[in-house]
């Protein structure tokens, strides 16, 4: 018994070094990594494109009511929508660097497919510069579901090919 101590505090005294560092690069690691593992994952994302913007109050409310109206797509037992601002000018009338870049990350979102509804206040600069598969646009307050919640001239489209078309319908149903 007395050997393996001396043999264990020689190998510590040789190696607590690297022991150590090896724990601080995993606690670093866990610290990176893990909160990204544990976030829960959204279901819906919606995207919300207008010069202007929206209050944050107003976009939580929509996000809490496609909520309401949306299923568990992932299995994970909770319905989670999130929601993105693009303050891009979809008729191409207004210029500068932060237009370009709100509208390269719309068109980002766009691509990618991440978004299934899409809300906007220019509907002939979304069926003029907007490629992607979608519904006819329709006012958002002609649907009794979203008719509170967005100022008068806002419009929604769901994505055809993002597997929206259940929420979609419920939207328009309700």
């Amino acid at each position: 018994m007395e050997k393996k101590k001396i043999d264990f505090k020689t190998w510590w005294w040789y190696n607590k070094v690297y022991v150590l560092l090896g724990a601080a690069a995993l606690a670093v690691a866990l610290y990176s990594f893990l909160p990204n593992l544990l976030a829960p994952k959204a279901d819906y994302s919606v995207a919300l494109v207008s010069v202007t913007g929206l209050p944050e109050e107003q976009i939580e409310a929509l996000r809490a009511r496609v909520e309401t109206l949306a299923d568990d797509r992932n299995g994970d037992g909770r319905v989670l929508v999130e929601a993105a601002l693009y303050r891009a000018d979809l008729s191409g009338e207004l210029e500068g660097s932060l237009n370009y870049s709100e509208a390269s990350r719309f068109d980002a979102d766009l691509i990618g497919r991440v978004s299934a509804l899409l809300f906007f206040d220019e509907p002939e600069g979304f069926r003029q510069n907007v490629a992607a598969p979608c519904t006819e646009p329709l006012p958002c307050s002609a649907l009794p579901a979203l008719a509170d919640l967005l100022p008068e001239g806002w419009y929604v489209s769901a994505r055809t090919d993002c597997g929206a078309d259940a929420l979609w319908d419920r939207i328009r149903a309700s």
